[in-house]
């Protein structure tokens, strides 16, 4: 690998800082996670969406690395969204002209790898240097669910720290917009006080789905060229074409359509069979290939004989509500934006499990044995079946998450809260949530 290449990769070897434009000083909360991770010995893994900011939370570690005093020519950072390589090479590299002598000769070392699953065999790589260098932190980032494509488990089993950077909450995006919220995790008071200031905010970050280059764009037209263009096509027509993983990239952008139209549809494969006219085993592997490239995220029906769900019956949503709006446009009515909420919430709990039985169903449960259930009732006059989910599991938590309603109600033997959405987007507390 050329070195000149790998220079212009990390300017902080000559001046000792990043490039403003590379590190804004607006910061997301999964930064701090980040920082704290950098004194641990384990491989810290950064996945989300494409456009959400996870190059960005690199270069903001890698300032604050700079000053708290680690040389410079200790932190590496390569990106290889768009460059062929070989992590290796990369790394033999960046010890014979940088460091210029053994990497065990050294004190701790930062490798930053973005975009690092594109490497041909990355995991076992990183699991060789991890093992013959506990001098050596590495910090990696990728726009796939590593877990479910990756074989990361087998790879790096014990010695991963995940960390997931979905979307902006409507809390970050007004950060960024220059709209102080009350702190992340305040009373719902404090939020409903700040009402007027804030909630005529929260349509345009839905449209704008939490994608940090989105939040002073007005045009809708704008909106829905990037997110077609430099999110879903970037996936389909780039990296899932490289890959060789598809072979009819307009049936997945047809699923990623009929997904982002009909947010929390059911994946019934029969169903969808007879819709795309393709085989079920066709649909089902592009269904996992768009999961798998976090462009859609897909929820299992919760069970009680062992807590945990199978590939049938899940639910699936687009990863972005801007991705609803994509393809609308302005064309969403009241029903669409209780669904659009959907994506909202199921990523501000980041939600893995929905519960349904004959007919019945909650929008989302967590913990570990399914003891909180939430519904997102956007509309009126829509039935609440917690008194059923109750006869199920065990209970605890019930909460709705509505249009602008706040407080305490009951439906059966089950009290549950009314929280608006708004406000528990912009970050209020409500104990009981947020439990993932």
């Amino acid at each position: 690998m050329k070195l000149s290449r790998i220079i212009e990769y990390n300017p902080w070897w000559d001046t000792g800082d990043v490039r403003k434009e590379l590190c804004p000083p607006f910061e997301r909360l999964l930064l701090g996670k980040v920082l704290s991770s950098l004194n641990r010995r384990n491989v810290t893994v950064i996945r989300g969406p494409r456009r959400t900011g996870k190059s960005t939370l690199m270069y903001q570690a890698i300032r604050n690395l700079l000053s708290n005093g680690v040389d410079s020519e200790n932190i590496l950072y390569f990106s290889f969204d768009d460059e062929l390589g070989v992590i290796e090479d990369l790394l033999l590299e960046y010890r014979d002209s940088v460091l210029g002598r053994a990497f065990e000769d050294n004190k701790r070392l930062f490798i930053f790898l973005d975009e690092a699953q594109k490497c041909k065999n990355w995991a076992e790589q990183v699991k060789r240097y991890y093992d013959l260098y506990p001098n050596i932190k590495f910090v990696l980032s990728g726009s796939v669910s590593f877990e479910l494509g990756m074989k990361t488990t087998e790879s790096l089993a014990g010695r991963v720290i995940e960390l997931v950077l979905f979307p902006m909450t409507f809390g970050e995006y007004l950060g960024l917009k220059g709209i102080k919220p009350p702190p992340f995790g305040d009373p719902v008071k404090h939020f409903i006080m700040a009402e007027r200031r804030l909630r005529p905010h929260f349509k345009h970050f839905l449209k704008t789905g939490g994608f940090p280059e989105l939040v002073n764009e007005k045009d809708i037209n704008s909106i829905v060229d990037y997110v077609k263009s430099s999110i879903i096509r970037r996936v389909v027509y780039g990296d899932l074409i490289k890959l060789g993983s598809i072979g009819d990239p307009e049936l997945m952008m047809a699923l990623v359509r009929a997904i982002s139209e009909r947010p929390g549809i059911l994946l019934n494969y029969e169903n969808l069979k007879e819709d795309f006219r393709r085989d079920r085993r066709t649909i089902s592997s592009y269904i996992s290939l768009l999961e798998y490239s976090m462009v859609i995220r897909t929820l299992g029906n919760l069970r009680p004989s062992s807590f945990s769900s199978s590939r049938k019956h899940r639910k699936a949503y687009p990863v972005s509500s801007a991705m609803t709006f994509a393809f609308k446009g302005n064309d969403i009515d009241e029903s669409d934006l209780g669904r659009v909420i959907e994506i909202a919430i199921m990523n501000e709990i980041n939600a893995r499990y929905y519960w349904r039985h004959r007919g019945k169903e909650v929008d989302f449960v967590l913990g570990k044995k399914g003891e909180t259930a939430v519904e997102v009732k956007y509309g009126k006059g829509t039935k609440l079946h917690f008194e059923q989910y109750k006869k199920v599991f065990k209970l605890k938590n019930a909460f709705v998450i509505s249009k602008d309603e706040l407080g305490g109600a009951r439906t059966g033997s089950v009290q549950y809260q009314k929280i608006p959405a708004w406000a528990f987007c912009a970050g209020a507390r409500i104990e009981g949530l947020r439990l993932n």
